[in-house]
């Protein structure tokens, strides 16, 4: 098909979704053109593009590279006119607040668009109360699971309840790594360090997303262990959210994550298919997308079950492709757009697949020793083997790419990224593609 703009970046939306982070900052992206050469986007200020340029123009322009050309790469402007002002009563009139500090906050993420179904029931439900009355009950209340689950939705949704409630409340939405950077820039420059503190420590509320990537960060951890006591001391509400439970957080210290189980631990699952079906039905309403038949939503939530944000990229993009054709969204076109995508064409495991195992037949394979692919040796030797057991898990495991960084020992899922990238070219030999095949029959 003919990309644009608008296709092309819901399509680097999808591929994307197992990236940390990717809801605050992608998706205040627009796009707005598309040439041989570039996909050129906006956003609305200079730290989004400052975290998107650091966290995910090289998976933007592998994408690019796969999907137009080579030469194509994604170019990054900022237009201030985007800012979005969650104050605005929908008329264009703004209401009046007492605290004008910035809060981090998605107006778009409240408890309203939140679809409720019984993976999730528990989490929205401690949410809510935690919404209704913070620093009481659940503080702190942790949040954990998979990608794309709604983590980052909740978080939202508590800090705009409150700040809508008591707008002279200090509410502060942030990530651990923003958390940690904006920590390094206060050891840098040592006339902000107690600014950083008083910034952290009198918030009323303090939501912090991805708390996984504090792992192995002794310093960023010792400052929020400082943090979290004196909120906690003064009954100021924390929520944490985590891609596992505390006490998965291997690379973190024991008093900190013991400190995660003092209030309330609430898992959130994948969603069933009613609750799919569901969400694909509210994400109609919300867009505005018309005669998308029943039929077609039924057959999204039946085949994509990964997570909400697959969920609905996949909606938006078939809608955008039979918008652009000039043709019905039926079942028919939703089968025949979808039957060469990868993620819907790769056959249903049979059982289930570890890092572990994967490491283990890898290293049988090339006849190495125990250890030596999460070891910190980068011999030629190992490169190959070791990189070929990343595209693995990638491909045939639900983990996220932070998850199979410390399978691997290693400090950033930016490695991993690297790694599959390299075995993706290498796809091209037929010998590197009958093995990553051999491999993939006998683990399946």
């Amino acid at each position: 098909m003919q990309h644009t703009a608008d296709t092309l970046w819901l399509e680097i939306l999808t591929e994307l979704d197992e990236s940390a982070d990717s809801d605050v900052y992608l998706r205040q992206v627009t796009p707005r053109s598309l040439t041989d050469v570039s996909l050129n986007l906006a956003v609305p200020s200079n730290y989004t593009q400052a975290e998107i340029e650091n966290r995910f123009v090289r998976d933007i322009n592998r994408v690019l590279a796969n999907r137009i050309s080579p030469d194509c790469m994604v170019k990054i402007s900022v237009e201030t006119s985007l800012v979005k002002n969650p104050e605005s009563d929908g008329n264009g009139s703004v209401s009046p607040q007492n605290n004008t500090e910035p809060t981090g906050l998605n107006p778009s993420y409240i408890f309203d668009s939140f679809r409720v179904g019984p993976s999730n029931r528990i989490c929205h439900a401690t949410a809510l109360s935690v919404s209704e009355n913070p620093g009481s009950d659940y503080n702190p209340l942790f949040i954990y699971g998979g990608v794309g689950l709604g983590k980052t939705h909740l978080l939202h949704a508590i800090g705009n309840r409150v700040h809508q409630k008591t707008p002279k409340e200090k509410v502060l939405y942030v990530t651990s790594e923003t958390f940690m950077n904006e920590y390094i820039e206060s050891i840098v420059n040592r006339g902000s360090a107690q600014g950083f503190r008083t910034k952290y420590r009198e918030t009323d509320l303090l939501l912090i997303d991805d708390i996984q990537f504090l792992q192995r960060k002794e310093g960023t951890q010792e400052e929020f262990f400082n943090t979290f006591n004196e909120l906690h001391k003064n009954s100021n509400q924390i929520v944490i959210s985590c891609d596992r439970s505390p006490q998965m957080l291997e690379n973190l210290e024991e008093r900190l994550s013991s400190r995660f189980e003092w209030g309330m631990v609430a898992e959130i699952d994948k969603p069933n298919f009613e609750l799919r079906y569901a969400i694909l039905k509210g994400k109609c309403q919300e867009q505005g997308l018309k005669n998308v038949d029943d039929e077609v939503l039924n057959y999204i939530a039946d085949i994509v079950t990964a997570n909400i944000r697959q969920l609905e990229g996949t909606l938006l993009r078939l809608y955008t492709q039979a918008s652009i054709y000039g043709v019905q969204l039926d079942i028919d076109f939703a089968r025949k757009a979808l039957k060469d995508t990868p993620s819907f064409t790769r056959r249903p495991q049979q059982k289930i697949i570890t890092a572990q195992t994967i490491q283990k037949i890898v290293t049988d394979h090339f006849q190495l020793k125990s250890g030596d692919l999460t070891s910190a040796k980068r011999t030629k030797v190992l490169v190959y083997p070791r990189q070929i057991a990343m595209y693995l898990c990638r491909e045939l495991t639900q983990l996220s790419l932070s998850d199979i960084a410390d399978t691997f020992n290693r400090q950033n899922h930016r490695t991993i990224t690297y790694a599959c990238e390299q075995i993706e070219k290498l796809l091209k030999d037929e010998e590197t593609k009958k093995l990553i095949q051999h491999f993939m029959d006998e683990l399946t």
